[in-house]
């Protein structure tokens, strides 16, 4: 991975369709908010693994209890923009 900063465990991250894969060379075509369990490197410098809940299963009262709801490839440069505190 780069050494831009990447989000931490419960940072909410917005993904719009194209910036996102849910595998390699196969963009997503939706938009999703990630709320972060983890981020890791991917064999493409443009893109980490991204372990995440969606915004409702993320809450203590949510019923969820799987360690993640998402893995899926997302663009470093929108990670860092997020961390950035540029985009929420």
């Amino acid at each position: 991975m780069t050494a831009r900063m990447m989000p931490g465990p419960g940072a909410r991250v917005s993904v719009r369709a194209g910036e996102w894969q849910s595998s390699p060379g196969n963009p997503g075509h939706t938009d999703h908010v990630v709320v972060i369990v983890s981020v890791h490197e991917s064999h493409d410098p443009a893109y980490a693994w991204v372990y995440g809940h969606g915004p409702d299963c993320a809450w203590e009262s949510a019923d969820c209890t799987a360690p993640f709801c998402f893995e899926m490839l997302i663009d470093v440069d929108v990670l860092a923009t997020a961390v950035a505190g540029q985009r929420a």
